[in-house]
């Protein structure tokens, strides 16, 4: 089982390994999902993966943000500098990257990020078919759901048991991108949920979660057959990393429980308001938020950590001197294997010959060296003689060449040509499609000519008969999140839809890939869909259409060229965040019966829904965007449909905004906003 840590500078990449991670995972300059980290150069980047693997320990980059068309000449560059520098695999978000990459380095590992939002088997086995040999599970998972998922999947899964959490599922947050315009996504999030937020009384961080703590729980998920445990940590000094990689790699190495003294440390190096278990033991709520400490800062470094010492790894030296003939050196280590041989003869000593003990004495001093020697064993022939200095150079020698031996077993990956994007004509404007959450707004809705009408999956089982006078239209929406322990009940539910006579169904994640089966599918905006590879990707995956992410502008959306038709969100109350902890039973209210709302320090009110049926918190913009007003605009940026959200607006409402957008009016007398669509690029 591998122990994963995080670096964010080179310094940070040396501290953890030296204190014992196998495996390190960090960032370039670009496509990393941590941007405000130090990341490494291009040069850092050759630097990490050397010093990683001459001592035994994999590296992985994250290029996990979404990327827009026109950064994809950029990206070749860096999956090509990847590739040179030999680094072991690359965590990767977008559909169009993981397409991208798969093109161009064929060898190259690719990690299913977080980001994903993967949170069953079935997305588990659905990223394998597209070349994921590796998924990190979504944080939200408990211990049992993490155990269905491993007992029916061969990919290996990858699971965070260390350190800060977000709110909202990992890729289904544009909390920070709506207000602020600083994409979690693009990897520039500003962390809106670690401010103080109320809900018709105290103001308090209700959506600042502890940061999560699995020590206890490593030997039940080695148990599981988990393949990696990842701390998290980019953003944290070399101090924090070492200490807490150090304390994890004793616990895996020695098969115990964390001390009370190691509990506390892990405590203390980054205290925000303690460490919670509480998704893997299933025990969500109150108790895993730190309602009064969003963010306290750790201990960098308080004179109770001093730096590691750097890691070495035991290498067998063998040598030969006899006399007369030159002196040769071979060394070995983790099946690599160099010899060296000198440039002159052993000379016959006249004083003091060469013995095995002053040879190994000499052959033994490999400080300074990612090596140090674990067996030596010296042939004497003679009385042969070689100065101190010589064999000195010539054991500098050897491990010279060993270190290049290590390093050629990581230097033989392709490197291909990306394919080019098939052109196509841009589709025309076709009109307009919208989704409900009730069945109110449907009956309003219906008598409108949209082309699709997004319906809740248990809206449509509560009306099908209405609907089913509709179904050429409808388009079943199930939860965005099923877990495992859920997912046979929804099958059953999809499945009699499909029976009832429906045919279109929605799919959020990879996950509904299998919950769908049978439908014609449509891609969500929560696919995040930013180019054109990715919406390749999603049509190869069996997408009929896709909904663009809403973190485009009008430009990003003209340069899309996809097999699939097209959508672009154009009006509605966007979902900010989704989440598995319930936020207004942080308020002691509950969202299941009539809904609440949040309201942060500016006054603005968020609106709290479910997700579905499922008691699940989706908190919505505190207004909506609209874009009626510049139909023109929108018409032309070569989507075939623009999609209206309907949430909180009344059946009255719903047909009013369809009849603005459809005769294009004017700016409305209500507070909206634009989001990207006529602005700059997304940082």
């Amino acid at each position: 089982m591998e122990l994963l840590a995080p670096a964010g500078t080179i310094e940070c990449v040396r501290a953890a390994v030296d204190s014992g991670a196998d495996a390190v995972y960090f960032g370039g300059r670009g496509f990393g999902a941590r941007s405000f980290a130090g990341n490494l150069t291009d040069d850092e980047i050759f630097d990490a993966a050397e010093y990683c693997h001459l001592r035994g320990a994999r590296a992985y980059v994250t290029v996990n943000t979404l990327a827009f068309d026109r950064e994809f000449n950029e990206l070749e560059r860096y999956v090509r500098l990847l590739t040179e520098a030999a680094v072991d695999g690359v965590i990767v978000q977008d559909l169009g990257v993981l397409r991208y990459i798969r093109e161009i380095s064929p060898d190259m590992e690719l990690h299913a990020s977080t980001q994903m939002t993967v949170h069953s088997a079935d997305g588990v086995r659905t990223l394998e078919k597209m070349g994921i040999s590796r998924v990190v599970l979504a944080r939200e998972l408990t211990g049992e759901e993490i155990r269905k998922i491993s007992d029916s999947t061969d990919v290996e899964l990858e699971v965070f048991v260390h350190g800060a959490m977000c709110m909202s599922y990992s890729g289904q947050c544009l909390m920070s991108s709506v207000i602020g315009g600083r994409s979690g996504n693009r990897g520039k999030c500003a962390q809106p949920c670690r401010l103080t937020y109320s809900g018709g009384g105290d103001e308090r961080h209700y959506l600042s979660l502890k940061d999560m703590s699995y020590a206890a729980h490593i030997s039940e998920l080695e148990n599981m057959g988990v393949a990696s445990l990842k701390i998290e940590g980019r953003m944290k000094s070399a101090a924090y990393v070492s200490a807490v990689t150090g304390i994890y790699r004793r616990l895996i190495d020695e098969k115990r429980l964390p001390t009370a003294e190691e509990t506390e440390r892990l405590n203390s190096i980054f205290y925000r308001g303690g460490l919670t278990d509480g998704y893997f033991t299933g025990r969500t709520g109150k108790n895993m938020f730190a309602f009064d400490k969003p963010d306290n800062p750790y201990l960098r470094n308080n004179g109770e950590e001093a730096p590691p010492e750097s890691r070495r790894r035991g290498a067998d030296i063998s040598a030969v001197f006899a006399e007369g003939e030159p002196p040769r050196i071979k060394i070995s280590c983790g099946g690599a294997c160099a010899e060296v041989c000198g440039d002159t003869h052993c000379t016959a000593a006249q004083n003091r010959p060469l013995t095995e003990e002053s040879a190994a004495a000499q052959l033994e001093k490999l400080g300074g060296t990612p090596f140090y020697a674990e067996n030596i064993s010296v042939d004497i022939k003679g009385r042969p003689y070689l100065s101190v200095s010589a064999l000195n150079n010539l054991r500098r020698s050897a491990v010279a060449a060993l270190e290049v031996e290590i390093l050629k077993g990581f230097g033989s990956k392709r490197l291909n040509q990306a394919k080019k994007l098939i052109k196509t004509d841009k589709r025309q404007f076709e009109g307009f499609t919208c989704s409900v959450m009730n069945i109110d707004q449907y009956r309003a809705v219906c008598e409108a000519d949209f082309k699709r009408i997004y319906v809740p999956l248990h809206i449509a089982e509560q009306n099908t008969a209405e609907l089913l006078g509709d179904k050429d239209r409808i388009v079943i929406t199930p939860p965005v999140i099923v877990s495992d322990s859920r997912r046979g009940e929804y099958r059953r539910r999809m499945s009699a839809m499909l029976e009832a006579g429906f045919h279109a169904a929605e799919v959020s994640t990879v996950d509904g890939i299998a919950l769908t089966e049978g439908f014609v599918r449509f891609g969500g905006f929560r696919m995040n869909i930013a180019n054109s590879r990715a919406a390749a990707e999603a049509a190869a995956m069996g997408l009929c259409g896709v909904c663009l992410s809403p973190e485009l502008n009008l430009g990003q959306l003209r340069d899309i060229v996809s097999p699939c038709r097209t959508e672009a969100v154009v009006y509605g109350r966007l979902p900010l965040m989704l989440t598995k902890n319930c936020i207004s039973a942080n308020m002691d209210k509950c969202p299941c019966g009539d809904g609440g709302e949040m309201t942060d320090r500016t006054g603005r009110r968020f609106p709290i829904v479910r997700d579905g049926d499922i008691c699940a918190s989706v908190v919505l913009n505190s207004v909506p965007l609209y874009m009626a007003d510049k139909k023109k605009e929108i018409c032309n940026v070569g989507v075939n449909l623009l999609r209206l959200i309907f949430t909180a607006e009344s059946p009255e409402d719903c047909i009013k905004i369809y009849n603005d957008y459809k005769h294009g009016a004017g700016t409305p007398d209500f507070e909206f906003t634009r989001l990207q669509l006529l602005k700059g690029a997304l940082a």
